[in-house]
């Protein structure tokens, strides 16, 4: 399993810590990254450009865009919940 699908750099802009998407490492293809399509938290990758959401709006994150700690912080929570499932299907897969 591939610990790193995301790389980010933490940047100081004016007193408050924000994040800078610099786009995927370690994800082979668009398709690497687990996404329910109806409801709830999912995320996808596609073209170079992060989908997310929550269950309200799909956001877009291309390389260069820049998030606060607290959307960072969330969005992690949300990728390890997508390990998680990838785990599933794969070890679903095996059997």
């Amino acid at each position: 399993m591939v610990n790193v699908f995301l790389k980010f750099t933490r940047i100081l802009k004016n007193g408050t810590i924000y994040y800078l998407f610099d786009g995927f490492e370690n994800v082979k293809s668009r398709w690497e990254l687990p996404c329910e399509y109806l409801s709830g938290p999912h995320f996808a990758a596609w073209n170079g450009i992060l989908l997310y959401s929550y269950g309200i709006t799909v956001k877009t994150l291309p390389p260069g865009s820049i998030i606060s700690e607290n959307e960072y912080v969330e969005l992690m929570k949300l990728i390890d919940i997508g390990k998680k499932r990838l785990d599933e299907i794969q070890d679903k897969m095996e059997v």
